[in-house]
């Protein structure tokens, strides 16, 4: 972006300022709980946060969660071609592996790539998404190097069903249910489905084929929630997902995988008195992946958590959390073209943590700390302080804080192939210290802007740089941001536009780190009709990126939404995407979908 484009941007955002607001609801009172583990409003928290609702899923008609994320200010996507191909995201300039991934405070990524698969998550089954920018080890452990985004499965309070069809003969199927008074339930299923079109393109020279790659994807979650008298409460969640994705890795007949994943929890909340309250989750994730292939495998993954936390009010102006956490991950590896286990190991996890959370004054301020021991290399110890303070319409916050990601299972004990890209079991994590400035000004109740500067830099980065390409600790990063985020609500108009600047180098090198955009901009509007449908349009651009020796071009992406009732609980949803047709790559050599038109009707059965 030059300084032309960006000094535009700029004057975007700087122009919706100067609106005057009327009445809206008030987002900054948000409730969240990823940040501190316990529940605080956006303006209390001091860390950089963001958050979508079900009603911006309803309002944004988009496909899936890639779609929604790639919105949000320091969120950067790559996928390897359409809806159903793996996908990363980049979180503030770190890694798809130094995201920590929750469902309902379970952990999801793959303990053998580290990665979340975004893929296999259905917006069916989804009820908000909490995004915390910024290391978060100190509460969480591993992986938070860029923060943390949770998912929280789809809670129903009356019966619906959904059908959607569109490009490359895609199709969409869900339904859900939920009510209960002494027994509260929520079920939700879900079926989808494309065509689709090639992932790869001719510039990838080692698994370009031109044909369809389809995908199809069953999904299905829901909970169970009591009241255990007047002091505890239970409840059971599970969500579950199977798929089959076609890709392309050079052969000429069809190369597939299937795949499920599932999460499991059961949290027991109970107020012991009236300054002391805990909670008690235990958790099982788990995933299967039979590819077929030129290189076919079967890979599982499992893994146990059970988490104990206490919070203890101290008089008026303090609250102090502590807890004990356990992880087991397994896995195994199996080369089904000769029946052979390539490797079948485990990784167990204690850690104990702390948080202080206690205002001086006109001070807030916060102090925690964290010990993961592994029984692959030992001991880890995080730690993060932050404060913030008001002054009129501003609230300024500054933190500092160290993060870490242990090693996956693939990279401690992979065998490799035929001796080359090996794990190694001496591997130590990778390291990151954080630093940062914020301030949230308010223009009035309705009218909102945030803006952070921060620098993360991350030692002992994994790469396969050793002897034979063997995973070693090598590399170091540093990565400097800047992210600009407004807000609006005018009457039945809402507006979000965001900027994000970032510079993420292999310091090493001096070499940008792959499919990072520089800057971005992002502009989300919506219009409310009188009968209570809305109007939507999302504007995104994306700098250039570097990727496989080169340099991927610029893009615009351009999607308009709509919902208009046909009458009393019956909707008619279209979306639109890549208005302008767009031809562009998140990742080198691999395709995006162009012009594309989707459209649906959903109804709900609404008691009398």
């Amino acid at each position: 972006m030059n300084i032309t484009t960006t000094g535009l941007l700029s004057g975007l955002i700087l122009s919706l300022s100067l609106i005057p607001s009327l009445h809206a609801a008030e987002q900054a009172d948000t409730v969240i709980v990823t940040a501190t583990r316990t529940a605080q409003t956006v303006d209390e928290t001091l860390a950089s946060v963001s958050v979508i609702t079900r009603e911006d899923i309803e309002a944004s008609q988009a496909q899936d969660v890639i779609e929604l994320l790639r919105l949000q200010a320091g969120v950067d996507v790559a996928r390897y071609g359409g809806p159903g191909t793996g996908a990363s995201v980049f979180l503030r300039g770190t890694g798809s592996d130094q995201v920590l991934v929750l469902i309902d405070g379970v952990r999801a990524a793959s303990a053998t790539t580290g990665a979340f698969a975004w893929s296999t998550l259905s917006l069916s089954d989804v009820e908000r998404i909490e995004i915390v920018r910024g290391p978060d080890a100190s509460v969480y452990g591993s992986d938070a190097i860029g923060g943390v985004i949770q998912i929280f499965t789809r809670r129903n309070d009356r019966a619906y069903v959904r059908g959607r069809v569109g490009s490359y003969a895609s199709k969409l199927f869900e339904a859900g249910l939920g009510g209960g008074k002494a027994v509260r339930y929520s079920l939700n299923v879900s079926s989808r489905a494309a065509d689709g079109f090639s992932a790869t393109n001719d510039k990838n020279t080692f698994s370009y084929n031109p044909d369809n790659d389809g995908y199809r994807q069953r999904s299905a979650s829901g909970d169970l929630r009591f009241d255990l008298g007047k002091k505890a409460k239970l409840k059971i969640g599970g969500w579950y997902s199977d798929g089959y994705t076609e890709f392309d890795d050079g052969a000429t007949e069809p190369v597939f995988s299937n795949s499920t994943n599932s999460a499991l929890n059961l949290r027991l909340d109970h107020h012991t008195t009236s300054a002391w309250s805990q909670n008690f989750r235990l958790g099982w994730a788990a995933d299967d992946i039979d590819t077929v292939s030129s290189f076919p495998s079967f890979i599982r993954t499992r893994r146990w958590t059970a988490d104990w936390q206490h919070d203890l009010t101290l008089g008026e102006t303090a609250l102090l959390t502590m807890g004990l956490s356990a992880i087991r991950d397994t896995a195994k590896n199996i080369d089904t073209a000769t029946d052979s286990t390539v490797f079948d190991e485990s990784v167990d996890t204690n850690a104990a943590y702390a948080l202080l959370q206690t205002t001086l004054g006109r001070h807030d301020l916060q102090f925690s700390g964290r010990v993961d021991d592994y029984s692959s290399f030992g001991s880890h110890t995080s730690g993060q302080i932050a404060w913030g303070t008001n002054a009129g319409n501003n609230r300024f916050t500054a933190s500092a804080g160290t993060a870490f990601r242990a090693p996956t299972l693939n990279e401690l004990y992979h065998p490799g192939f035929f001796g080359f890209y090996a794990g190694n079991p001496n591997l130590k994590p990778e390291t990151s210290l954080n630093l940062e400035l914020g301030l949230r000004h308010r223009f009035d109740a309705h009218r909102r802007l945030t803006v952070s500067v921060y620098r993360n830099t991350i030692d002992d980065l994994i790469a396969y740089q050793g002897t034979n390409n063997q995973a070693i600790n090598i590399s170091e990063a540093r990565i400097d941001g800047f992210e600009l985020t407004y807000t609006l609500q005018q009457a039945r108009w809402s507006a979000q536009a965001s900027l994000t600047l970032q510079k993420a180098i292999d310091t090493d090198t001096g070499k940008d780190l792959k499919r990072r955009p520089r800057e971005k901009f992002a502009l989300q509007l919506q219009r409310q009709t009188a009968t209570g449908g809305n109007y939507g349009l999302e504007w995104l651009f994306a700098g250039k990126r570097h990727d496989a020796g080169t340099v991927l071009a610029p893009y615009h992406l351009i999607n308009l939404s709509a919902r208009t009732p046909l009458e009393k609980n019956l909707w008619l949803e279209g979306r639109i995407e890549n208005l302008l047709d767009t031809d562009y790559e998140l990742i080198y050599g691999y395709n995006t979908a162009g012009l594309s038109a989707y459209v649906g009707v959903k109804y709900d059965f609404v008691s009398q």
